[in-house]
């Protein structure tokens, strides 16, 4: 009886599901970052506790032109009238939409913001498709010059150029690679800007860990996504130097480049840049959270360089007026201190991705602060003057 009783239960043993902890894998689940570890949860940034100043303001002071925005959910005019109804609460005079597209895609965009071609002007973005496939250069330009033709304001580059698009032995395609002269000619043969992102933002260039202060505001929670270091992509020091290269070959091409050209850490080399190269202008857009942390350099810079900056948001139709534009103006036209600035990216909790700090008013003059929401933007808007003039 004893041995069918212990039969029976060595039987069960067996049989029982194992509660043994399972051996970790030898395999890191990032093998180009094997020491990953999940950045903390965090939430939004603290109330301050200080009782500093706070400019009540209900819309920019000038009308503005926003030269970076990405409106590629603006389908139909019904989304292009309900844009508008913001743009008025937040007081921004004219939109450039980044999103316009190539071929059937600007066409549809240029038909759906018929009724406010006021207010809208309309970017063209490059297919990369076929770039590897020959005649692929003489195509995109000739496509170009049609969307010029037929209403484009300028051309937008993302950072896809750099950091995405490939040859075919897998090396990256930078910004001054021969298959992309006819381009660059192109816009200088009609005068029109290019808007140009290469490259990203140096944390990205960076170890994942807490010394990267993006792990710290909670960016890599889950995932290595949009992180470059150790991937087997090219550093920001060959990205830049491409760039350089472009604009050595293009001295007729008129480039503004985005988010102060991915170099707001280092405002002495974005002088630099702009001292060598007059066919270059700084758009701000997602880097007032670099600016207003360094309040005093970043006040210098902007009045000393007013002819050579334009005013963006890399804001999108969700975009809430008080949340995110209203910032805007504040960093710009107020000497209030330590506020939010206007986040780019939050986490689901409301964490600031892209700079867990608060920031500083630039205070600018009247007349600077004019340049950079308008004028300086409608040297290459010319069609949009008439827009802004009626709302002074």
């Amino acid at each position: 009886m004893h041995r069918l009783l212990l039969a029976v239960l060595l039987l069960t043993l067996a049989c029982a599901p194992s509660t043994a902890p399972e051996q970790a894998s030898d395999t890191p689940q990032f093998p180009n970052h094997p020491d990953f570890k999940p950045a903390p949860e965090q939430g939004p940034m603290p109330d301050s506790v200080l009782l500093v100043k706070r400019t009540p303001i209900e819309k920019a002071k000038y009308p503005a032109v926003d030269f970076h925005f990405h409106g590629g959910r603006l389908k139909t005019p019904e989304d292009y009238a309900r844009m508008v109804e913001v743009m008025d609460q937040a007081g921004v005079g004219v939109i450039c939409n980044m999103d316009g597209g190539f071929g059937e895609t600007f066409d549809q965009h240029m038909a759906a913001s018929a009724a406010v071609r006021d207010r809208f002007q309309q970017f063209a973005r490059v297919d990369w498709e076929g770039i590897n496939e020959p005649g692929w250069s003489e195509k995109a330009a000739a496509e170009l010059d049609r969307c010029f033709r037929a209403g484009a304001a300028g051309l937008k580059i993302s950072k896809r150029l750099g950091l995405e698009i490939q040859n075919t032995d897998g090396s990256y395609i930078q910004c001054d690679d021969t298959r992309l002269d006819p381009i660059w000619e192109t816009c200088a043969k009609y005068d029109k800007p290019v808007m140009i992102h290469v490259s990203d933002s140096v944390a990205r260039f960076q170890p994942i860990g807490p010394k990267n202060e993006r792990w710290e505001a909670g960016q890599w929670r889950s995932d290595v996504e949009g992180n470059y270091y150790g991937g087997g992509f090219p550093s920001i020091e060959e990205i830049f130097a491409a760039r350089e290269r472009m604009l050595d070959k293009h001295p007729d091409t008129h480039f503004v480049h985005a988010h102060i050209a991915m170099m707001g850490f280092d405002l002495e080399r974005v002088s630099r840049m702009l001292d060598k190269y007059p066919n270059s202008d700084m758009e701000v857009s997602a880097r007032i959270q670099d600016l207003g942390r360094q309040p005093f350099s970043g006040r210098k810079f902007l009045i000393k360089y007013q002819d050579r900056i334009l005013f963006g948001t890399d804001g999108n139709p969700g975009r809430e007026v008080e949340q995110f534009w209203t910032p805007h103006w504040r960093y710009f036209e107020t000497d209030d201190e330590y506020f939010n600035h206007p986040a780019q990216m939050l986490s689901p909790l409301g964490a600031p991705l892209q700079g867990r700090w608060a920031i500083h008013g630039a205070y600018l003059p009247d007349e600077v602060i004019r340049k950079i929401y308008y004028e300086n933007a409608l040297r290459y808007l010319p069609s949009a003057r008439q827009t802004i003039e009626s709302r002074l």
